[in-house]
């Protein structure tokens, strides 16, 4: 399984900057990543194409940045911008392809070498179906960027949707029929709108920081909330539900259930 398009840049409306740290803080709702981007592009948008000037202003931008990264561990580039007059697209504004020519990229966090050889997980281990899916269901930079990156959330979307139709399901139908899309959308989005998370939860999805500032995959302590585990679950976890009773964790799976219903609804209306 391997995804055969660039997933960074798929168009239609997706866009992606994960790799570049997007979303590696506490606070990473789409206003408060929307007025970082926006920041960054103004700052670099009148700086010489010449290294030297493009080093300084990338220190000055990390320099300037309020809030520590989440994981200490992963790098958040200040060169991560908005790539288009409209400020739909999120891309490197110092890639040649973006500066008309120059090759800025070694004035970020990463060397140019690595940025143009490194592919993120999902390439691997999402189809071209399922990625597709996702680029249709989730065509904006903020939405697009959080589903893609989350296998375990597109498969266990997935597989809960096969169980309730007691079949396989083909992402390539679910992307076909605007009604099915809008509903896989609605579930996909939940990566954004699911209540009662919080906003500055010392967790991404299903991971948390270790010792060392390094991702550490979240399990659920059912014997503490006095539960059992449950098909939702690695959803939930994906959605940054950090349960401490079990009315809680009951609330989130449910949640979940009722837009996989509203998506196998849809299919078969």
């Amino acid at each position: 399984m391997s995804v055969s398009f660039h997933l960074c840049q798929p168009g239609r409306g997706a866009s992606c900057g994960a790799c570049c740290g997007l979303y590696n803080f506490r606070d990473h709702s789409r206003a408060t990543l929307t007025q970082q981007l926006a920041a960054q592009t103004e700052a670099l948008r009148t700086v010489p194409h010449e290294p030297n000037a493009w080093h300084t202003a990338a220190r000055a931008l990390l320099e300037s940045r309020r809030e520590s990264p989440l994981f200490p561990a992963v790098r958040v580039c200040p060169l991560l911008g908005f790539i288009d007059a409209e400020h739909t697209r999120v891309g490197c504004l110092g890639h040649p392809k973006v500066t008309g020519g120059a090759d800025l990229r070694d004035c970020g966090v990463y060397r140019a070498d690595i940025c143009e050889t490194f592919t993120c997980p999902s390439f691997t281990w999402l189809s071209d179906a399922q990625a597709l899916l996702v680029q249709a269901a989730c065509a904006d930079w903020y939405l697009y960027g959080l589903v893609i990156t989350d296998v375990e959330f597109v498969r266990g979307c997935l597989r809960l949707l096969e169980w309730e139709l007691a079949g396989p399901v083909d992402p390539e139908v679910l992307a076909a029929r605007p009604e099915t899309l809008e509903a896989v959308r609605q579930l996909f989005a939940l990566k954004e709108t699911a209540p009662g998370r919080g906003t500055h939860a010392a967790v991404f999805g299903r991971f948390t920081p270790d010792t060392e500032g390094e991702p550490l995959s979240r399990t659920l302590d059912y014997a503490a909330l006095g539960a059992r585990a449950a098909p939702e679950d690695e959803v939930v976890l994906c959605l940054g539900y950090v349960p401490t009773h079990q009315e809680e964790l009951t609330r989130a799976r449910e949640l979940v259930r009722t837009h996989v219903r509203a998506v196998a609804h849809a299919l078969g209306a």
